[in-house]
């Protein structure tokens, strides 16, 4: 990842339009835009941009199957229970995971997050190691990646990708990570459900 060059406006414009088409527009007025970082830490760097919808392209923004995952970090802890839907004039962060070597940049790059609620000010990416190394003592989630810091609702904090979403992490007001609610069955007893059909 040290080897990949700092992103750039036209290149960051590929890799939205491969994955939103012309559906959203990059907030150029954020300073900065856009970020480059591991933050699901599968060593393939990922890019966050500030999006906004294109003008009359709310409809597509809101397709029943896009092609990202729609979440908001301050939302209950499961995602899928109240149906997001993006607004007009919204601004969001996009997060697209990296794909091998070239990470973002690669063509096969489309896993995406699009995070409501999510955008703030001084966006900044940090490593796991100096976040944790500042947090030291106290309650602090498990981070797997590099982190999205930033002033968001008038705090400083980190947005961290958690398996299935993306969560936000206030140093100050922490108190652990809510239950997922998933249920994990051992391999052994999914062996057993198929023999029994």
């Amino acid at each position: 990842m040290s080897d990949l060059p700092p992103p750039e406006l036209n290149s960051v414009q590929e890799a939205v339009k491969r994955v939103f088409n012309d559906s959203v527009v990059i907030d150029t007025s954020r300073k900065p835009s856009f970020i480059a970082g591991d933050f699901n830490g599968d060593l393939s760097q990922d890019i966050a941009v500030v999006l906004k919808p294109s003008s009359g392209k709310l409809a597509e923004m809101n397709e029943e199957l896009p092609n990202w995952m729609l979440r908001d970090p301050f939302a209950a802890s499961e995602p899928r229970v109240t149906q997001l839907r993006v607004a007009e004039n919204e601004v969001l962060l996009a997060v697209i995971h990296g794909f091998g070597p070239n990470g973002w940049r690669d063509p096969q790059a489309t896993q995406t997050y699009l995070l409501k609620n999510a955008v703030g000010s001084g966006m900044e990416a940090h490593q796991a190691k100096d976040v944790t190394a500042a947090s030291r003592g106290q309650k602090m989630p498990q981070l797997h990646g590099d982190v999205i810091g930033e002033v968001l609702k008038s705090t400083p904090g980190y947005l961290y990708f958690a398996s299935a979403t993306y969560s936000w992490y206030d140093p100050k007001n922490f108190k652990g990570e809510p239950e997922r609610g998933m249920v994990h069955v051992p391999p052994s007893e999914r062996v057993k459900k198929i023999d029994r059909r």
